[in-house]
């Protein structure tokens, strides 16, 4: 038998206006900082992986007093992996919910704009990865720093992990499911009950995703077709 378990969290009222990030420039930030996935071409220009953006990721969890964990899943290329400060003696056996997002994003092949100006223009943020996915990046991270602002939310156990490769080749998920299954992660000691992954769905909630499964098959007989049986 099925259970569904519903989590309801409301922010408290003076801090729903206090936070110090703006999505909107955060996002802008981030779309400035090129974190191309070279889809297994040779590396050639400082624009490609997601070293950069990692660091300033990792500074920014630094500036805000975010616990953070660096963890190497391809040469010079890292997860980070963030949580909230100051939790409460609850919040270290509550579930764990995850938030996922990749730092990577596709080449600027054909692009016809600066892919890296981040302008705000007609409503819209233009740029490599506005939209797929430091759109969702910026989002996940004022939503942690608001909740580490809220002491209603000290029971929560939020985790963030900021992840590398997912454009080709989801080595950076991958590694993150090995943290708590290798004992690698603080922050992650066990699997997480709920996650929620920044992907540009139109903001619909997407509970699956198609996938592949291959398979080899060895029989004994005579061969034949079903044309000519």
């Amino acid at each position: 038998m099925s259970r569904r378990i519903f989590v309801t969290y409301a922010l408290s009222p003076p801090f729903v206006s206090a936070m110090n990030l703006n999505v909107i420039e955060l996002t802008q930030q981030l779309v400035r900082i090129p974190s191309l996935n070279p889809m297994g071409r040779t590396v050639l220009g400082p624009e490609f992986l997601e070293t950069r953006l990692t660091n300033h990721l990792q500074q920014l969890a630094e500036s805000l007093g975010f616990p953070c964990e660096r963890h190497t899943v391809l040469p010079g290329r890292d997860n980070l992996v963030v949580g909230l400060p100051n939790r409460s003696a609850l919040a270290a056996a509550a579930p764990i919910i995850l938030l996922e997002v990749h730092q990577d994003t596709v080449p600027v092949d054909g692009m016809t704009i600066d892919p890296f100006a981040g302008e705000l223009r007609d409503g819209r943020i233009w740029g490599r990865g506005a939209c797929d996915v430091k759109g969702g990046m910026a989002a996940m991270w004022c939503v942690m720093e608001q909740l580490a602002r809220d002491p209603a939310a000290r029971d929560l156990n939020v985790v963030l992990a900021c992840t590398i490769n997912e454009e080709n080749g989801f080595d950076g998920i991958r590694h993150v499911c090995q943290l708590w299954q290798h004992n690698r992660s603080a922050l992650l000691p066990r699997p997480p009950h709920w996650a929620i992954v920044a992907e540009p769905t139109e903001l619909d909630v997407v509970v699956a995703h198609k996938g592949t499964v291959r398979w080899r098959c060895r029989t004994t007989g005579k061969a034949a077709h079903s044309s000519n049986p």
